[in-house]
């Protein structure tokens, strides 16, 4: 049977209504799946108390009656939210609780509103780019909408927990289109609507003002096919000038004497707060700013999500100006990481200038001749091609949904699962403590405050290994002082403890007698499934096993190791297990003696159960593009005193490296781009200078590495050594490095042991086995800039003998650096 093909009539309806198909498909499946992903996020316990639960309990308390307006709970007492931010929107959308008494409701009208703001785009780019084609012309206004939609900046704010400032990108783009249609009416119902969002937004409205009394000027002259006219008339340059005369009176009297007043009343500054703790140095702070690579990478960035074009049409930028200028000029890192909510509004000025942008190009490239329509259509669609490529790179990199590398996978925890269990058994009118990611789960209530405060708490409920701001052991140590005083422990699952104050005591039994917890609160320790980086590591006699380990990596937040460890019998009582992650010149970049594993400080490894499976991880920590993984165990003093801990031993075959001090190096990691590279273990990956130069009769160097450019003086110069023994060394050598002037002059100097992340003494090393070695050295503010000559020694610290060198001088010259 041949194929009929449709009528010409029923092909012109198709190709005309498709793009506003795809369209709407594109608006639903934007708040579909970011509805699904943002409360995907906060059923796994990865919203959190600031700032989700710091905007949904004053909005709840709204919906409760005017006694309660905009009231919450901050710190230890109540106050309004009027005192941090004016956000008159949140009052209607505080109505959406009557829909659903549930924080997920404003996650969904969260991620609708700003797929809203497709439309507006979709509009304002097929009324601007006007050819003889209006398919062409939607398809290309398609091609806008879905680079608005893909916009990272614009999704980072969906999933940064929920905000006011991303509501203002749809009332603002309506207020535009309806300013180019000339209808005043609704772009004033727009306007306001925007200015309602957050005090400081009212200046985007009134750039909108500018702009327009900017189009007017420009209608006033000869048009061009760079400049085409906009047309706005003098209603526009009426309805500009009152605009900024609106949006400046908004924002002054809802900064200067509504938020301001009630600052100064309960944070004590003399500005906003956030004015106060994020705007400081003034004039004389700008350079330091200017010269900060990470401010300019975020501008590039928002440049490059849309091709660039926006460098066409630099006026319509003029509309994100005052967020713009802000978020450079923070102090915050937040406001210009581009991943959080502060670059949403940003998402207007960008687009808008996109659009007119591609206008301005392709009525620049055709021409008057006959055929300027096929030349313009031409450069159209090859200028959209371009955008998009942009885009969808950008956005693969940048972005939050599944065409990105930069998306996370949350997924359900045991403690998430049971989360909804024990919030169950708290009646509504308790006041709660809680910790940060399980306090928006609870907020629904007038007073709920953040674990450690409990002021007039009478429930606990606590994820103990999510307490952020509270060092492991202080939280152990106040937890289980409330439960052996006036806390009375109700259910304990999987890390979670639910206690109430004063309540009768529940019938839990401990696990055992030194497990004073129900065994099932164990069970966020221990696992049934092996890790992703499987190896198989003996420590000491063979109790202790690493059966492998697992990387979370965290652009936000950091990266986290995961350890899984088994035992065949009971472990000493003072067994501690040393994670140790170093940078490139061999510097720890946490001391675990400092910050332990949580699991351990609950669950210490004398109490595990042989055979069974246990699981620790470490606190995030962010760590530069290039780092190192080891992990040692021993006694409690073991961590600097290498000569305690238990020899690490290896099943043939694995890529592990062993190192003096008996600690294993698992693997060596370098970030490129939003990837983090899993690589086999190198002590170092700096390019190490080889050298074979013999000090005395059995050591010799045979590398070495320092940055041999440019120095400021009062730096601190990293020096890398290697060193190898040639046979066993009965003393303890110390290493020198001096820093000679030009005339001979010692201008400083740094003694100390070898030290590769703790110190290697000489007499612990094994013969033929490289030993790596850094030192650093401070240079002195004091010295003047030119070349300085480093050299390199050891001695014996009891006699001050220095070991000769086969020529007979004491020390090597190993180069010079410059200061300047």
């Amino acid at each position: 049977m041949m194929f009929t093909p449709p009528p010409p009539k029923l092909r012109a309806f198709g190709a005309s209504y498709l793009p506003h198909l795809l369209l709407t498909l594109f608006i639903l499946s934007y708040a579909l799946y970011f509805s699904w992903y943002t409360i995907n996020r906060h059923h796994t316990l990865n919203s959190y108390a600031a700032d989700l639960s710091l905007i949904d309990q004053p909005m709840w308390n709204t919906a409760r009656g005017p006694g309660y307006f905009m009231e919450l709970t901050w710190g230890d007492h109540q106050q309004p939210r009027l005192a941090e931010h004016f956000e008159p929107i949140l009052i209607p959308l505080s109505l959406l609780f009557f829909l659903w008494d549930n924080v997920r409701i404003l996650l969904i009208a969260q991620s609708l509103a700003l797929a809203l703001g497709a439309l507006p785009v979709f509009w304002i780019a097929q009324n601007q780019l006007k050819i003889n084609h209006p398919q062409i012309a939607a398809w290309a206004a398609l091609a806008f909408a879905i680079v608005y939609l893909l916009f990272p900046p614009l999704q980072a704010a969906n999933i940064a927990d929920f905000h006011a400032d991303p509501f203002v990108v749809t009332p603002l783009l309506f207020a535009f289109w309806y300013a180019l249609q000339k209808r005043w009416g609704w772009m004033w119902f727009w306007a306001v609507a925007a200015m309602a969002t957050k005090e400081t937004l009212p200046t985007l409205t009134a750039m909108l003002g500018v702009w327009l009394l900017g189009a007017f000027w420009q209608d006033r002259k000869t048009a061009n096919r760079w400049r085409p006219a906009t047309r706005i008339g003098p209603a526009g340059f009426r309805h500009g000038l009152l605009l900024i005369l609106a949006s400046t009176l908004w924002f002054g009297v809802a900064t200067y004497l509504i938020v301001t007043p009630l600052a100064r009343q309960y944070f004590g500054t003399d500005a906003p707060i956030y004015f106060a703790s994020r705007y400081r140095g003034g004039l004389a702070g700008l350079p330091s700013l200017l010269q900060d690579p990470t401010r300019w990478r975020y501008l590039v960035g928002l440049f490059a999500a849309v091709g660039f074009l926006p460098l066409l049409a630099p006026e319509l930028l003029i509309l994100g100006l005052p967020v713009l200028m802000a978020n450079l000029l923070s102090n915050f890192p937040g406001q210009y990481s581009g991943e959080q909510h502060y670059s949403a509004p940003l998402t207007v000025a960008f687009v808008l200038a996109a659009i007119y942008g591609v206008r301005r190009l392709v009525n620049s490239l055709s021409l008057r001749e006959k055929g300027s329509q096929a030349l313009k259509m031409t450069a159209l669609i090859a200028i959209l091609l371009w955008l998009l490529t942009w885009s969808l790179a950008y956005h693969a990199r940048h972005g939050w949904t599944p065409l990105s590398t930069r998306a996370e996978v949350y997924r359900t925890t045991p403690a998430a699962a049971q989360l909804s269990n024990l919030a169950n058994q708290i009646p509504p009118d308790a006041v709660v403590s809680a910790s940060a990611a399980v306090h928006p789960h609870l907020a629904h209530r007038r007073v709920i405050y953040v674990f450690p405060t409990l002021q007039e708490a009478d429930t606990l409920l606590v994820d103990v290994t999510d307490i952020p701001g509270v060092h492991p052991n202080d939280a152990h140590t106040q937890l289980m002082a409330m439960l052996t005083a006036d806390w009375h422990l109700l259910r304990a699952e999987h890390g979670l403890l639910l206690a109430q104050r004063d309540a009768a005591p529940a019938p839990l039994p401990p696990c055992s007698a030194v497990l004073p917890l129900p065994c099932t609160f164990y069970d966020f320790a221990r696992t049934t499934t092996l890790p992703p980086h499987p190896n198989s590591l003996i420590f000491g006699d063979g109790r202790l096993q690493l059966l492998g380990y697992d990387v979370h990596d965290d652009p936000d937040d950091g990266v986290t190791f995961r350890f899984y460890w088994r035992t065949t019998d009971k472990l000493p009582n003072d067994l501690r297990l040393w994670p140790l992650v170093y940078n490139d010149t061999g510097q720890l970049l946490a001391n675990p003696t400092q910050v332990p594993m949580i699991a351990t400080i609950w669950y210490p490894p004398s109490l595990w159960r042989p055979g069974e499976i246990v699981v620790t991880e470490t606190l995030p920590q962010l760590l530069p593009d290039t780092f190192h993984l080891g992990i040692a165990a021993g006694p409690s003093a073991s961590f600097s005193d290498t000569t305690q801990r238990y020899p690490v031993g290896q099943n043939p075959g694995q890529d592990i490296q062993l190192h003096p001090g008996h600690w294993a190096q698992l693997a060596t990691f370098r970030r490129q781009g939003p990837f983090l590279t899993h690589l086999p273990p190198a002590p170092t990956l700096a390019p190490l200078t080889p050298v074979n130069m013999q000090f005395g009769p059995a050591i010799q160097l045979t590398g070495y590495w320092f940055e041999a450019g440019k120095l400021r003086t009062g730096s601190t110069l990293p020096l890398l050594l290697q060193w190898t023994a040639l046979q066993p060394i009965p003393t303890d050598y110390t290493v020198f490095v001096h820093l000679l002037a030009p005339d001979g002059t010692l201008v400083a100097q740094h003694d100390a042991y070898p030290t590769w992340l703790t110190p290697q003494p000489t007499s612990q090393w094994l013969s033929g086995q490289p030993i790596l070695d850094q030192h650093l050295l401070t240079l002195p503010p004091e010295l003047s800039s030119g070349p300085y000559t480093l050299h390199v020694g050891l001695y014996n610290a009891h006699t001050m003998e220095r070991l000769l060198l086969p020529d007979g001088n004491s020390s090597l010259p190993l180069g010079q650096i410059q200061l300047k």
